[in-house]
């Protein structure tokens, strides 16, 4: 599955448009993320929502904070990631893409969250 475009408010992934923030497991299936102010997911990443992205067996969680990195990892979330040893990476949801991309095209089993506004 490829992210195939990014910008303020949508992301495309495997050619469907998505207006949310969204979820990204290894076998490909896209989840619109819940919560938040209006339609969009809030700036907190959960426990709860990296421990839904871990029960998919990645290698690697990718989260995108937003287009102003404004979104931040809950340090009980991230702690959850470190003790199941899975690599953790936070980027602003540009780079996040890209990120997410270029594991995916070394064949990793990566999942993400990207949080599509600020």
């Amino acid at each position: 599955m490829k992210i195939d475009d990014f910008g303020f408010g949508m992301i495309v992934i495997g050619g469907k448009s998505h207006g949310r923030d969204v979820f990204i497991f290894p076998d490909g299936a896209v989840k619109k993320r819940k919560g938040g102010f209006w339609m969009f997911g809030n700036h907190t990443i959960t426990r709860e929502e990296i421990a839904e992205l871990l029960r998919s067996n990645p290698e690697v969680v990718v989260v995108g904070t937003g287009t102003s990195a404004k979104a931040r990892i809950a340090d009980n979330a991230g702690l959850l990631a470190r003790e199941a040893k899975i690599e953790l990476i936070a980027l602003p949801s540009q780079q996040a893409t890209k990120v997410f991309n270029q594991l995916e095209s070394e064949g990793k089993r990566v999942a993400a969250l990207i949080h599509i506004t600020c």
